[in-house]
């Protein structure tokens, strides 16, 4: 699983569980709990490819926590009370393709702007007519207005 001797020093690797620092846009997680490789001599660490994932997800869940951000649950039920795709959620959202996608899954985290506007369609479901028109290319008709809506 892990190198018996680090390639950096030549130390023993034993296997750790204690707290890893990763780097999430800019800020530094400490992420405890992830099994990994670790050089008793100079601290080089060693990840499986599935410890990697589980790093990677465990520190940005900690890092939405941090910023306050919708955690991946959220942002599915906020999709599935509109009964949409994930991909008619990115459509909806203006986002590219698999964005809801890893942002369910948790491997990438929403920007501020984003979570903003998922909070409020989940507060105001009504938005959804006026992103729709929007995302159709059209422009929306402001309340109590006369006329459709029309071509930007």
């Amino acid at each position: 699983m892990y190198p018996e001797l680090c390639a950096e020093c030549g130390g023993r690797v034993e296997i750790s569980t204690d707290a890893m620092v990763v780097e999430v846009r800019g800020d530094a997680v400490v992420t405890p709990g992830i099994e990994h490789g670790r050089c008793t001599v100079c601290g080089e660490e060693y990840l499986t490819l599935d410890g990697v994932e589980r790093l990677q997800r465990a520190a940005i869940r900690r890092s939405k926590q941090v910023r306050g951000l919708l955690s991946p649950e959220e942002i599915k039920d906020v999709r599935l009370s509109l009964d949409l795709t994930q991909a008619e959620f990115e459509r909806l959202l203006g986002v590219g393709p698999k964005t809801v996608v890893r942002w369910e899954k948790g491997t990438v985290y929403q920007s501020a702007t984003a979570d903003r506007l998922m909070r409020l369609i989940r507060t105001l479901p009504e938005v959804r007519c006026v992103l729709e028109t929007v995302a159709s290319g059209l422009q929306p008709v402001a309340p109590g207005t006369q006329g459709a809506a029309t071509l930007p």
